[in-house]
């Protein structure tokens, strides 16, 4: 009988220390999270038609492409692609590695596609976060 009583105290204890233990593991791995990454999201609006000749428009689509490119080998650019549709505003977007918003404006402005007013820009930034596995 008195292994009961001595028993009974100590499966006590246990168990009401695992709620304090889970939680402080659980207050470590939160203060473990590394920073949210900040990144820019980039949409490309198509501008106003303008009336250019076949070359022109060849040229300015080859130099956004050289732009993109660049970009990707420079490990800036993460996500790309259009939007297609005839009649669709907005003709693509992408995510973009930036030490700033203004590095990110530099960035995009010197594509060749904004520079001749082909396409407009406008910049987003944009925190990827990362979410837990559910056991």
């Amino acid at each position: 009988m008195t292994k009961r009583v001595l028993l009974l105290p100590a499966l006590l204890l246990l168990l009401g220390s695992t709620p304090v233990a889970a939680q402080s593991s659980v207050k470590s791995r939160k203060a473990a999270a590394p920073p949210a990454k900040t990144y820019y999201l980039v949409l490309l609006k198509n501008a106003v038609k303008q009336q250019q000749d076949v070359e022109t428009v060849a040229t300015i689509r080859a130099g956004h492409a050289a732009h993109l490119q660049q970009l990707t080998k420079e490990g800036r650019l993460r996500l790309a692609g259009r939007c297609p549709g005839a009649n669709s505003a907005l003709g693509g977007m992408y995510i973009l590695s930036a030490d700033s918003y203004e590095q990110a404006r530099q960035l995009t402005a010197a594509d060749p596609a904004v520079q001749a007013g082909s396409l407009t820009m406008e910049i987003y930034p944009w925190e990827k976060q990362t979410v837990a596995r559910q056991p």
